[in-house]
């Protein structure tokens, strides 16, 4: 695992080298740490994939960690991002650049163990899942679609129809083998015979119908309407939960 920290702190940056370098070994784990002082030096010397996690200072001389944290998410969308600071202030900011967690400081352990833990549960989740498109004449191509991009998947005479946030993609898969794919993390929920749904992008649940954020709207048996309704609210409390800042 190689992982970047952005500190201009000296004693904050070895603390947070010490305690990571002790929870892997703790895991069996080897990991390389790269170290920059500012934001500017980090975003000249970076390169895209790789590394598998950012610690960033929230509060750095020069570029704040915020500034630098939405430069990097034009090349990497996917990146785990961990804000270290002394205030809890900027979660809301954290937010808005996808922060995979926080680490207030001072640090011990405890916290950098339980930040590791959600850094490990987050490297391990798939990314996109591969699918084989018809490209005419009995013949097809491979296509990776973006998990974070698929709003919902409806199958229909023997085609699953994914639709993601710019285009839909049509495949010959059977429901139960498109949704064994899914995550089952609660985010992809089946909300009826041949339809399941990103709970990303439900802005709400009105009587028996999904309102999404892009305003399409999807039905669903009147019936599901309790258990679909709780299932939503335990898919927000958990994203709630887990941007959680590690106190």
């Amino acid at each position: 695992m190689h992982l970047i920290i952005v500190e201009d702190l000296a004693a904050d940056c070895d603390k947070l080298a010490e305690l990571i370098y002790q929870d892997c070994a703790s895991h069996g784990e080897s990991v390389d740490l790269s170290f920059y002082t500012n934001g500017e030096k980090f975003l000249e010397c970076y390169r895209p994939k790789s590394c598998n996690g950012l610690f960033l200072d929230v509060l750095l001389g020069g570029m704040t960690g915020i500034e630098t944290a939405k430069n990097i998410r034009k090349s990497e969308p996917h990146l785990p991002i961990i804000f270290t600071t002394r205030e809890r202030d900027y979660a809301v900011d954290g937010f808005a650049v996808g922060a995979t967690d926080y680490l207030v400081k001072p640090l011990n352990p405890e916290k950098v163990a339980r930040c590791m833990g959600r850094l490990r549960e987050y490297l391990i989740k798939p990314s996109s899942i591969s699918l084989q498109e018809p490209s005419g004449r009995g013949h097809s191509i491979p296509i990776d679609v973006d998990l974070d991009k698929i709003l919902y998947g409806q199958y229909f005479n023997h085609t699953m129809s994914i639709h993601t946030d710019s285009e839909v993609y049509h495949t010959r898969i059977s429901f139960h083998d498109f949704t064994e794919k899914l995550p089952h993390s609660g985010r992809f929920y089946i909300c009826g015979r041949g339809l399941v749904v990103n709970f990303s992008y439900v802005q709400r649940i009105e009587d028996d119908t999904l309102l999404l954020r892009n305003g399409e709207q999807l039905l669903f048996s009147r019936n599901r309407r309790q258990e679909i309704q709780k299932a939503y609210a335990e898919w927000k409390f958990t994203c709630s939960r887990e941007g959680r800042w590690t106190q």
